[in-house]
């Protein structure tokens, strides 16, 4: 009877190890050779398709592109390899960036937490082969920022470390670091420069080259190098995408839940305050139960390197958007820019509240944590020094990343070089209450006091938008 209940449990025991793990993506890391030849086979297309972030973590969008004739909004979902039993979703078409082609868009819903699915899509040769995507959990889970991926412009030598062909490279890798260490990635952030000219197509074939991209869904902010054209229009969909009155072409805000995180990604190429805080009222009004509050800005407020000492950034900047992210407290914000990875002190505006020194945990603290990411592209050495930095990683000519750690009641960041997956930095802020206070008094008139901000601000996006209308 011993023997028979020690198997029982130790089967119980594998089950339920078997049940909780966490499956590898298919990462791998490529040799010089090996990527090489991989980008030549691809590069010469436009149909990869982009997989994103849904509305919340039940779904997950898709994007492509397809022969205009033969363009067909469908993918079909099923937990079997051999694509049994599967369920049809339908999306919409629309225009591309050329005459040939239409972009096709389907949102996938009812997915499940710890779940295998395969999926394809329609393509003008009929369905694609079958990609596999295993959700994670719908509780504690881990995110994954990089930023400023920044896949060049074409012309650029193919010898040089900067070149198209090896930054996609070193995206590929990075990506492949992190992954392997961390298999319960989620989802994953990207704060904006994802292209470089923000117009040629090659350079959104090199960014979705990566097989781990077929698995990992991605949240990308709008940066000033992707604002430089109109492709991410035609290459990305977002979800809860807010143009709102006054954002023009590519302009736009948008927002998601995973969980207990509720973000908010901001257009900082536009300063237009009032879109930017209705989009903030709006999202905050229908995830009032979220645990956590992240805003996600390309340029780096309150971040490392050369943002330290711009007027733009320190003041223009810094106006329009410390006092949203304060007023409805915000615990972290996540920015790039700069091509330098540093961390913030808890701060309110430009302020510091309180240390926020790498290894240690806070509770309830006040104040915001601004996470800087550097870049996977061009590396530049920014040795600029601010009181408000925690810390900061000059040795640029390194990619990082950063993972976002969702466990119970706290938030762990840890900052890991791109090649080793060293642990840079790391910080755990903790919460008692779910509780967001953006009601309180002080909050409620910093936002009365923000309406003359938001006035200038609509006057400073209708004056940008005249000047790119005749530029």
């Amino acid at each position: 009877m011993k023997k028979v209940i020690a198997i029982l449990l130790g089967t119980a025991m594998l089950l339920q190890l078997s049940i909780g793990s966490t499956a590898a993506y298919d990462a791998p890391k490529l040799e010089k050779d090996e990527w090489d030849m991989y980008y030549e086979s691809l590069i010469e297309e436009n149909t990869l398709p982009t997989l994103n972030v849904g509305a919340d973590q039940t779904q997950v969008n898709l994007c492509w592109h397809c022969d205009k004739d033969k363009a067909e909004a469908k993918v079909e979902v099923s937990t079997n390899s051999d694509m049994s039993d599967a369920k049809t979703f339908v999306g919409t078409t629309t225009a591309s960036e050329n005459d040939t082609q239409l972009v096709c868009r389907v949102t996938v819903t009812g997915l499940k937490e710890k779940t295998t699915y395969y999926y394809r899509w329609h393509t003008e040769n009929g369905w694609s082969e079958a990609e596999k995507y295993e959700t994670k959990s719908f509780g504690d889970h881990k995110a994954l920022v990089v930023g400023d991926i920044q896949i060049a412009e074409e012309e650029r030598p193919a010898e040089s470390e900067i070149s198209q062909i090896n930054i996609g490279r070193n995206w590929n890798n990075v990506l492949a670091t992190a992954l392997t260490q961390n298999p319960d990635i989620a989802y994953l952030v990207s704060p904006g420069d994802n292209t470089s000219t923000g117009n040629t197509v090659k350079e959104w074939q090199t960014l979705l080259m990566p097989k781990a991209l077929r698995q990992l869904p991605m949240a990308l902010a709008i940066g000033n190098h992707d604002k430089k054209g109109m492709m991410y229009n035609y290459y990305t969909s977002m979800p809860n995408e807010y143009y709102g009155n006054f954002f023009a072409g590519l302009d736009r805000d948008f927002w998601f839940r995973y969980g207990d995180v509720l973000y908010l990604f901001y257009d900082s190429t536009s300063g237009n305050a009032p879109d930017h805080m209705a989009m903030t009222k709006e999202a905050v009004k229908l995830n009032p139960d979220a645990k956590w509050r992240i805003g996600v800005v390309h340029h780096g407020i309150n971040g490392a390197g050369d943002c330290i000492g711009d007027a733009e950034t320190e003041i223009l900047l810094s106006t329009i958007f410390t006092p949203i992210f304060d007023s409805y407290d915000l615990d972290l914000v996540i920015t790039g820019h700069t091509h330098s990875q540093g961390r913030s002190h808890f701060m309110k505006g430009r302020k510091v509240l309180s240390p926020a020194e790498s290894g240690k945990t806070y509770t309830d603290p006040e104040g915001i944590v601004y996470l800087n990411s550097n870049s996977v592209c061009e590396k530049v050495i920014m040795d600029y020094e601010a009181d408000y930095l925690a810390y900061s990683f000059l040795e640029n000519d390194i990619t990082t990343y950063t993972t976002l750690d969702f466990k119970g009641n706290t938030l762990i960041l840890e900052t890991r070089r791109g090649d080793t997956g060293e642990l840079l930095d790391s910080v755990t802020i903790e919460r008692t209450t779910a509780e967001h206070n953006e009601n309180s008094f002080g909050n409620v008139m910093t936002r009365i006091g923000y309406k003359v901000i938001e006035a200038l601000g609509f006057i400073y996006t209708m004056i940008d938008n005249l000047v790119r209308k005749f530029s």
